[in-house]
Formats: C-alpha cells, sequence, structure tokens
C-alpha cells in the first residue's frame, strides 16, 4: 500500500520539474523570435547593427558571458533573477539571428520551424522512455561537439583567408545536427534523473534554469543548421 502510493508521487516530482523546464524554455524562444523579428522589421536599426562589426563581435562576447556567468552561478542566484538573465540571452541570440529573415525566405523560416520542432519532440520523447543510461554516450556527444566547434572554428579561419569550404562546411552542418539531435535526447534524460532528486525542493528553481538553457541551446543550434542545410 505505502509502495503503490510513493510511485505517484515521485512521477508527480518529474513532470512537475519537466513542466517548470520546457515552460521557461518555450518563453525563452518566443523572446527570441519576438526580438528577431522586430528588428528584421526595423530597418533603420538593422542597417546600424550589421554594418559594425564590432556590434556583431561585441553580441557575441556578451552572449558567451552571460551563459558562462550563468552557468557558474545559476545556484548561488536568486531564482528570478537567473530566470531574467536567462531571457536577457535569449533577448541577445534574437538579436543575432535577425538576419535569417533577410538570407531565407519566411516559408524556409516557418517550415524549418515545424521541422525542428517535431525533432526536437520526438528526440525529447526518447530521452524521456530510453532505459539505457546514457551517460558514456553523453561524455562522447560532448567530445564530438569540442571537436565539431573547433573544426567548424578551423574551416572559418581558412574558409576566410582561402576562400569558401564548400564541401567541408556542409559535412560540419549535417554532423552537426546529427549531435544536437544526440545531445537533446541524453540532456532530457538528465533532465528527468534531476527531477527524480530534487523536485520542489530547495534549489530546483536553479536547475530550472539550467534546463531550461540547455535545451535551449539545443533546439537553436538544432534549427539554425537545418535551416542552413534548407538551402542546399
Amino acid at each position: 500500500m505505502n509502495q503503490a502510493a510513493v510511485v505517484p508521487t515521485s512521477e508527480a516530482r518529474i513532470n512537475t520539474f519537466l513542466a517548470r523546464v520546457y515552460l521557461l524554455m518555450f518563453v525563452g524562444l518566443a523572446v527570441t523570435g519576438v526580438v528577431s523579428f522586430w528588428v528584421s522589421e526595423n530597418l533603420r536599426f538593422q542597417f546600424r547593427l550589421w554594418n559594425s562589426p564590432w556590434i556583431g563581435f561585441g553580441l557575441l562576447i556578451l552572449q558567451v558571458v552571460v551563459v558562462v556567468f550563468l552557468s557558474a552561478n545559476v545556484m548561488k542566484m536568486n531564482t528570478g533573477m537567473a530566470a531574467i538573465l536567462f531571457l536577457l540571452y535569449s533577448a541577445l541570440v534574437g538579436l543575432s539571428i535577425s538576419s535569417i529573415f533577410i538570407l531565407y525566405s519566411d516559408d524556409q523560416i516557418y517550415s524549418v520551424f515545424f521541422i525542428t520542432s517535431a525533432t526536437f519532440l520526438v528526440t525529447s520523447v526518447v530521452g524521456l522512455l530510453i532505459k539505457k543510461d546514457m551517460s558514456g554516450a553523453g561524455h562522447f556527444l560532448f567530445m564530438l561537439l569540442t571537436g565539431w566547434l573547433l573544426a567548424w572554428l578551423a574551416s572559418w579561419l581558412f574558409g576566410w583567408l582561402f576562400g569558401p569550404l564548400t564541401t567541408v562546411n556542409w559535412a560540419l552542418n549535417y554532423i552537426g545536427i546529427a549531435i544536437f539531435v544526440g545531445l537533446t535526447a541524453w540532456d532530457t534524460q538528465q533532465l528527468k534523473k534531476l527531477g527524480q532528486q530534487v523536485g520542489n525542493a530547495a534549489g530546483s528553481g536553479g536547475l530550472v534554469v539550467i534546463g531550461a538553457l540547455k535545451l535551449y541551446l539545443d533546439y537553436i543550434n538544432l534549427f539554425l543548421l537545418i535551416l542552413r542545410a534548407s538551402n542546399r
């Protein structure tokens, strides 16, 4: 009798935690979309933004600073402040990717949005349902991600010096899609484990924010890579 009563409580704890994570992630995506669309409609602001390389570089550095600071201090911060920093980061990403409305058609963007959402949903469900521990796969994916980032940086540098490395860039694009699909499943499983451990306990608010940030990064990178692949 007592054992039967424990299981629903545990499931409710996990579901509540995951619901909070996904809700905050979706709010972040909404902020990114609204900011990105607003900038694309404001031609004067966009002209200033993209005709000054220092602004673009400054945006990139600011995003890195916010992510690093938030990741390092989220458990020490007030949950509301951590959530605000996450939404600030989402807005900065919206500024950075606003050029997609110029580079791609509306139909491309909307169709890729639905493809990305469906892929993310299916992969998340797989991560929630799979019973096998994916910790080993997670470490492997992280190493792949590190190598992929270095390879992408090298291709950009050599492309800038010697001309575009088209074949290499397209290969890296599809490899990146595979990596972030895998990371989505792994991050989801890790969040499920956290939900089992913390539930609504003290400190869970910080874990909600960092969980939302991880899933947000998975989604945004997956979206941008699929969008880029749609032009091939």
